[in-house]
């Protein structure tokens, strides 16, 4: 199927309607927090909190909103304490700490658990030990899948040297499939990079004869680690399944790409197989995929195991987002998503959309005739910078 050019107007992206969008969202945030917080009203402040996340709004009222919160939280569902704990963890990374160290201690549900964990090693507040002690002593079944990426996590003191990037280019891997790289950093502060192999191994090229690529943003709002929902979009292979579009207004009209995860989809859809050889979900058929020099990297099994913890919904799209609400951070104007991969696009006041790096990259698989394959996400390192074209061309040769 080869998809046409995207509207190229998106009335949500006017001057004056962004501006009317920006004062409903303070007046949601406003209105929700005036109400008396209590098991009736929580869905509101939930409203808000989520409208303070996406525009990074910080006021002291909100502030003392939050701590007035966490003295009622015990009172409140475990979907609220939830979504307490994840606007905490993205606006105020280290205000919560005496709270949340209490809920850490009382609470017996593993998903709060793992989130109160998350915030308290942001700051190094608690040791691991003390973390490790109360998974023992409070949850008598630690197998949840959580528990053990969050213990993996706390041993983590040392970096695992990473296998031969030049493997996972090779044109032996995933033989005859088309491959959208998104070459990230390990801090997602930093716009990461989009190359495309084709089916026969060779990398797309411009006209010009430098390789294709645009960049893209790999992390959520909340910036939570890859196994918390809305958190950072995980390492690993995804399968590519065709091109949508969105009624999203944030995600706006340009086609996205449908990504799948495993478990979001049964083993035949995400292998491509018609027969029944692959009928259940095994770490061995997924690592199958993989180079052999890769089988062992921790870091290429995070889209198994955040599908093994419910994450889906991941795709790689385009923004309508006002990416005034970043200015200052090092990914602007990139704007954030609850976890997929994010494609530069830029509106004008008129609603014209004026750059879309989501349009080039459906321009360029239309190009060549693709409608499906696989996404692969991987962290080359740590260095606090922008991915380059120079530093990855070599390995797409």
């Amino acid at each position: 199927m080869h998809v046409s050019k995207a509207q190229t107007y998106f009335d949500f992206t006017t001057s004056l309607n962004r501006e009317k969008h920006d004062s409903n969202l303070k007046t949601i945030i406003e209105a929700s927090l005036h109400q008396t917080l209590s098991p009736i009203t929580e869905g509101e402040w939930k409203k808000a909190f989520w409208a303070m996340e996406l525009t990074l709004y910080r006021s002291s009222q909100t502030k003392n909103k939050l701590k007035h919160a966490w003295q009622v939280a015990p009172l409140l569902s475990e979907n609220f304490r939830k979504s307490l704990l994840e606007v905490s963890y993205t606006l105020y990374p280290s205000s919560f700490t005496s709270e949340i160290t209490s809920l850490l201690i009382a609470t017996k549900s593993p998903a709060v658990f793992i989130r109160c964990a998350e915030y308290l090693m942001l700051t190094k507040s608690i040791t691991s030990k003390k973390i490790n002690s109360l998974l023992a002593k409070n949850f008598k079944s630690n197998e949840f899948t959580g528990f053990k990426i969050l213990r993996r996590r706390l041993g983590n003191s040392q970096k695992n040297k990473r296998p031969p990037l030049k493997d996972l280019f090779s044109k032996t891997i995933l033989p005859g499939q088309t491959i959208i790289y998104s070459l990230q950093r390990e801090n997602r502060n930093y716009a990461g990079l989009v190359l495309i192999r084709k089916p026969d191994g060779t990398f797309v090229k411009n006209s010009n004869g430098n390789l294709f690529h645009t960049t893209q943003l790999a992390r959520a709002i909340t910036n939570y680690p890859f196994y918390i929902t809305n958190g950072n979009t995980p390492q690993g292979l995804y399968k590519w399944t065709g091109f949508d579009t969105s009624s999203n207004a944030y995600i706006g009209p340009t086609a996205n790409l449908q990504m799948v995860m495993p478990f979001e989809v049964s083993p035949a859809v995400f292998f491509g197989v018609t027969d029944d050889s692959i009928s259940i979900w095994t770490q061995q058929s997924y690592e199958a995929l993989l180079p052999a020099t890769w089988r062992r990297d921790k870091g290429m099994y995070e889209s198994f195991y955040a599908g093994v913890m419910g994450r889906s919904e991941i795709i790689m799209h385009g923004t309508t987002i006002n990416p005034n609400y970043y200015k200052g951070k090092t990914y602007f104007p990139q704007t954030p998503s609850l976890g997929c991969l994010c494609s530069f696009e830029a509106w004008n006041k008129n609603g014209k959309r004026v750059v879309s790096n989501q349009q080039n990259i459906v321009t360029a698989l239309n190009n060549i005739g693709s409608t499906s394959g696989y996404v692969i996400v991987i962290e080359l390192d740590d260095k606090n910078k922008a991915v380059t074209l120079q530093e990855v061309n070599k390995l797409a040769h």
